[in-house]
């Protein structure tokens, strides 16, 4: 039974994420990644409430949204805590040559992916134990099997998503009682968020993640998680 998003449910959630930081510390402890959404904001201030030792990272690719940055910006000004940037090899970069491909086919968009996401993100993971994530089932159908805590073989990694069964009314819930920065583009009918060029607001009959890579019939993921 999932509890909701009351006092008690944050608190279990807080202690489940230092359990695992404490689990492991030994095998090269715990990153959480955050794109500074509602979940991720979740996470970070259940580490931050707990002082888990989980390092906390988030992709700069280059074309994040300016509401994004803001939120960024309010998040680190919020906790008192930078959120280490991890940015793409600037020579990968060039060699993309522009955004025209990614609009051509799945593969030219998964290689600009790669270069501004996956890369920089496997360096940042090498060494450590676990991978802690803001994931939920009700994202998509590509992630409705996923368990909450499961070993990732194409990155190597324990993958841990505390959130996965939590709906949108427990996240909103724990949003307003905790009190996080939240991207103003969520009220814009943005309720996934990536880079500007690949992403737009959906309407309301829309799933979630139609508004990303709109233009392409695909698993709608970028790499970082199995489609």
């Amino acid at each position: 039974m999932v509890l909701a998003p009351n006092t008690t449910s944050l608190d279990v959630l807080v202690r489940e994420i230092e359990t695992i930081a404490t689990e492991q510390l030994k095998s090269g402890g715990v990153v959480l990644t955050t794109s500074f959404s509602k979940e991720d904001q979740i996470l970070t201030w259940a580490v931050m409430q707990g002082g888990a030792d989980v390092e906390v990272v988030s992709l700069d690719t280059g074309y994040l949204f300016p509401a994004t940055r803001q939120t960024w910006e309010a998040t680190q000004l919020h906790f008192g805590r930078e959120i280490r940037a991890l940015r793409p090899n600037e020579a990968e970069v060039v060699s993309l040559d522009g955004l025209e491909r990614i609009y051509q086919n799945v593969e030219g968009r998964k290689q600009c992916c790669s270069v501004r996401k996956i890369q920089p993100l496997r360096a940042a993971l090498a060494g450590k134990g676990a991978w802690l994530t803001g994931l939920r089932r009700a994202h998509s159908p590509n992630r409705a099997a996923m368990e909450r805590r499961e070993r990732d073989a194409a990155w190597g990694i324990l993958k841990f998503h505390p959130l996965l069964e939590w709906d949108d009314q427990m996240l909103d819930s724990a949003v307003a009682s905790t009190g996080v920065p939240v991207n103003p583009l969520h009220s814009m009918g943005y309720p996934s968020i990536g880079c500007a060029p690949c992403t737009r607001p959906v309407l309301p009959h829309e799933d979630p993640r139609a508004g990303r890579w709109w233009w392409e019939s695909s698993s709608k993921e970028c790499g970082l998680h199995r489609g």
